[in-house]
């Protein structure tokens, strides 16, 4: 039985409206790739309407709801392809431009790449900003605080504002939202810490990979959208306060030390 060349893990919990737009696009930009689909049913309220659209679709059941991070190790310990996507439902690709397969050919010709980003637009095509560097006290003052308008350079030198978006350079991390790793990288890295449950996980294996002697990269030659909702955004959000609980475990796993790559 030959090697897939691709296996892409979402989570489904009950983002019913979201999955057929996903789905649909998949298909068409993983044109020429063998790909699997790895499903969690997180404890959903059905997966059934999903399981038509691959060949080769593995449920990965789970009897009570799971953290997003314990999520995206089952995708991982599943996985056995060449190379494994881990993306959010909330997205879907342009059926004439063929993501997965610039990004597996991409990874192909960078064998010292483990984790990799595509392009990412919202709906109405305005940037989603996919690379960025690792988080600053003045970044998150800037973000979480309401001090953008006064902190601009640090949220322009987070997001890599010098860089033209269609661009490809080496970065601190990557947007959860689409990650590709080469399977060699994610076998040496590790799984994702669950402890930091919703948020920074990203971040963390960012700086693991790099750490594992692996690059990080954004490849801005090919895209795909985000439907971004950044629950986080509203200060006093349930979701706001699992940022801040996320960062301050970051801050106690890897201290205030961490520097961003000078490229």
């Amino acid at each position: 039985m030959s090697i897939p060349d691709l296996d892409i893990g979402v989570i489904y919990t009950r983002e019913r409206d979201l999955m057929p737009r996903l789905l649909d696009t998949m298909v068409p930009a993983g044109r020429g790739l063998s790909m699997r689909l790895l499903l969690v049913d997180n404890a959903s309220d059905g997966v059934q309407p999903w399981l038509g659209y691959f060949p080769t679709t593995e449920v990965l059941r789970n009897s009570r709801r799971l953290s997003y991070a314990a999520n995206l190790n089952r995708i991982l310990d599943a996985s056995t392809a060449r190379y494994v996507l881990l993306m959010n439902t909330d997205m879907y690709f342009d059926p004439h431009e063929p993501c997965l397969a610039r990004m597996v050919e991409f990874l192909d010709a960078q064998p010292r790449c483990g984790l990799a980003g595509c392009r990412l637009l919202h709906a109405d095509g305005s940037e989603a900003l996919a690379a960025r560097r690792f988080p600053t006290l003045p970044l998150i003052a800037a973000r979480r605080c309401g001090l953008g308008r006064w902190l601009r350079r640090s949220v322009d030198r987070h997001f890599y504002a010098e860089r033209a978006p269609t661009d490809t350079w080496p970065c601190d991390w990557l947007s959860g939202c689409f990650l590709m790793f080469r399977h060699e990288a994610i076998r040496q890295i590790g799984r994702f810490d669950e402890t930091y449950g919703k948020y920074f996980e990203d971040v963390d294996i960012g700086l693991r990979t790099a750490q594992a002697g692996w690059q990080v990269m954004y490849h801005g030659a090919t895209y795909c959208y985000h439907l971004e909702q950044r629950a986080s955004r509203q200060l006093f959000s349930a979701d706001a306060w699992r940022h801040g609980r996320a960062y301050l475990h970051w801050l106690g796993k890897w201290g205030f030390q961490v520097r961003s790559k000078k490229i």
